[in-house]
């Protein structure tokens, strides 16, 4: 038991990098998370690079060691800590790859992919189209505001709608007040757009 335990500890030692900018990345963005294994892997593709770029970075120091600059030891100690640095580091920009769509809007620009970075068309519309909405819920009735938050997926989560408003059936509209309404996604049969003029059909 005491071998496996010190065999088992320098491994998780060696893939807490990688499952540090696995849970930033799915902790800071709307995508869902793998099952275990998707984890796994994921985690271990992002220690790959981690030791990567510590690897580089001790080089580096060695390097500017050999010119008469010391930087301190390059010790165990050094590498776990260029190690978080790196894990953090590397978890912020893959979160911020995936929520501004720069890569994927440069690639398929490219006629290398049509996919968005954002984790469904749900959520790429709402996040790339900021403007007014209505949402027309399953008991006939629709709701106009501003999206100030929406749920990730359609099937569940909630919407909140800023400045809230009835749409009556001919079209006028009634306001109840609220400055903030909270509503089941469940109930949303769909949502409209409203165009950049503002309006609201």
């Amino acid at each position: 038991m005491d071998d496996l335990v010190k065999e088992v500890i320098p491994l998780l030692q060696y893939l807490i990098p990688g499952f540090l900018s696995t849970w930033i990345f799915y902790s800071l963005t709307a995508f869902r998370r793998p099952d275990t294994f998707g984890q796994i892997v994921q985690a271990l593709i992002f220690t790959f690079v981690i030791q990567g770029a510590v690897s580089g970075i001790g080089g580096i120091c060695l390097w500017v060691g050999t010119k008469g600059i010391s930087v301190g030891p390059w010790s165990a100690k050094a590498e776990t800590l260029w190690a978080l640095v790196v894990s953090i580091s590397l978890g912020l920009f893959f979160c911020r790859l995936a929520t501004s769509g720069k890569l994927h809007g440069w690639l398929s620009g490219r006629n290398l992919t049509k996919q968005s970075s954002y984790p469904s068309e749900w959520f790429s519309t709402f996040a790339q189209h900021h403007r007014l909405v209505t949402l027309h819920l399953t008991d006939d009735r629709r709701l106009f505001g501003w999206p100030a938050e929406w749920p990730p997926e359609s099937a569940k989560g909630q919407f909140v709608m800023q400045n809230p408003r009835w749409l009556k059936s001919d079209g006028t509209v009634a306001s109840f007040g609220a400055e903030y309404l909270v509503i089941d996604s469940a109930k949303v049969q769909w949502v409209e757009f409203s165009p950049l003029s503002g309006g609201s059909t």
